[in-house]
């Protein structure tokens, strides 16, 4: 019995010793380090860092292959406001990152098979946009001026290699940066204030040591990456989720398909090509308006981007497809005013629910004019976020298919751009005005893609056997003839 109590004893001094070990060196372990520990931790992890990505940073001139779908393209522009969908888009770029040329080339499918085919370039002296495709220029061509080089700083965080580079650029480690560590994830995260007070988050993996994410606090824009390959000696994440302004679930999601290296961006990509012009003027600001037809005014400016009808109905006035952005809104309902001073803006109509149809309503909303609109659309309208503060002010009224309102013949269609979309036709004139149906260019190029949508608005008319002598387009072209939408038929067949 003594041997046994001896024996437990010993165990339980055994324990003791131990614990009183283990508890010193946690302590000693837990001490706070010194500044000078934290400043040789934080230059020590840049410098793995640099190690690291030694065989990219030499890398003057890139090409990159990729494609992505897009939740959320600017303002809303969904099939069904019910459910938003993602749109897929291909990218092809190269990149001079010293001598600052690029040559960007964006394919954008939406709904119903409209395609933007778009190239943007800039060498030393100058920088164009135009269209592969011509659904909305046609041959003319924008010029951006220079100085648009800011456009590969997207490209640039879509490659992890090339989304460190401010951080391994910065040169006072110790004043700009400061390192977190977080043994659970087995991840470190370095905060660099850069030059202009910006903050960004740079979070890594221990092992293997790779970029997680980057959070630029400043912008509201987190970057996520994942699957990361190695092709050709050169390792970098296949797949990077952006989110923006807080979103839970990435407003795009990039695939990085092919990464070389190059010498140089293509010559022949960095001019305009054979055929294309003149430049596309830029927008003086000031709205003209102009009778095309009794009582029916067209209203423009010097580029025709925009473009707005109104019509007079005794001491009331109907104003279509002005309200689509504030300022255009504005000076919509100010020159109406200013022409008709003793007449009252009664109604505006609403072809379809997409931002750039409806962003400047509240601007109508503010004059008590009421909305008109079919039921979907209406419907759409109060979904519509922007308006959420004020949306019991808005008055509405409903459209039917088919619906006349002072000799004016309203229409509303199912087609494949959004799930309800109208259009008006003014019987006495001929005159149709619509939004998004007929992708005309100023310059009445007939695009190589034509969208499902614009077949079905042309059955519809021919169907209805309607006498159309112009159309009016919310969008560039406000005088798009029938033998003009006749050949974008054929295009399509």
């Amino acid at each position: 019995m003594r041997n046994n109590n001896f024996t437990i004893a010993i165990l339980v001094f055994s324990i003791f010793l131990n614990a009183c070990y283990t508890k010193k060196q946690n302590s000693k372990d837990s001490d706070s380090p010194t500044a000078d520990t934290i400043k040789y931790k934080v230059e020590d992890f840049v410098a793995k860092i640099k190690k690291h990505y030694q065989k990219t940073l030499s890398i003057k001139a890139f090409s990159l292959n990729h494609h992505y779908l897009n939740k959320q393209y600017r303002d809303h522009d969904y099939w069904d406001y019910q459910t938003p969908n993602r749109i897929m888009s291909q990218r092809v770029v190269e990149v001079d990152l010293v001598k600052k040329h690029f040559y960007d080339n964006d394919i954008y499918y939406t709904s119903g098979g409209l395609l933007l085919d778009r190239a943007h370039f800039q060498n030393d002296k100058e920088s164009f946009a135009y269209e592969r495709n011509g659904s909305y220029w046609g041959k003319r061509i924008l010029n951006q001026g220079m100085g648009n080089f800011y456009r590969m700083s997207y490209i640039l965080m879509d490659v992890d290699f090339l989304a460190v580079r401010p951080l391994l650029a910065e040169t006072n480690i110790e004043g700009n940066i400061t390192l977190q560590q977080d043994i659970k994830s087995g991840t470190t995260t370095l905060t660099h204030t850069t030059s202009d007070d910006n903050i960004i988050n740079y979070e890594f993996s221990n092992n293997p040591l790779q970029l997680v994410s980057v959070n630029n606090k400043s912008n509201s824009a987190i970057f996520v990456y994942d699957d990361y390959q190695t092709t050709r000696g050169i390792t970098f994440a296949r797949t990077v989720n952006q989110y923006y302004d807080g979103a839970t679930e990435p407003n795009y999601i990039i695939y990085n398909d092919q990464f070389e290296i190059i010498e140089k961006v293509d010559p022949a990509k960095l001019r305009v090509p054979e055929g294309y012009g003149p430049e596309i003027p830029k927008s003086d600001g000031v709205l003209v308006s102009k009778e095309i037809a009794k009582d029916l005014y067209l209203i423009t400016d010097s580029s025709a981007a925009y473009n707005a009808l109104f019509k007079v109905n005794g001491d009331e006035i109907i104003v279509f497809g002005a309200s689509g952005k504030v300022k255009f809104a504005e000076k919509t309902i100010e020159l109406i005013l200013d022409k008709f001073p003793k007449k009252k803006i009664t109604s505006v109509y609403v072809t379809h629910p997409h931002g750039h149809q409806i962003a400047g309503l509240k601007v109508f909303v503010d004059q008590d004019i009421e909305i008109l609109a079919d039921e979907y659309s209406i419907a759409a309208i109060k979904a519509y976020s922007p308006f959420a503060d004020d949306i019991t002010r808005f008055k509405f009224r409903t459209i039917e298919h088919e619906q006349i309102i002072n000799g004016t013949h309203f229409y509303v269609l199912e087609n494949m751009h959004s799930k309800r979309q109208g259009f008006v036709y003014f019987k006495d004139s001929g005159i149709i005005f619509q939004a998004h149906f007929l992708h005309i260019p100023l310059d009445n190029t007939i695009a190589k893609v034509i969208p499902s949508y614009t077949r079905t608005f042309i059955d519809f008319v021919r169907n209805k056997q309607l006498k159309v002598k112009r159309i009016v387009g919310n969008y560039r072209n406000n005088n798009i003839s029938v033998e003009v939408m006749n050949k974008t038929y054929d295009a399509i067949m």
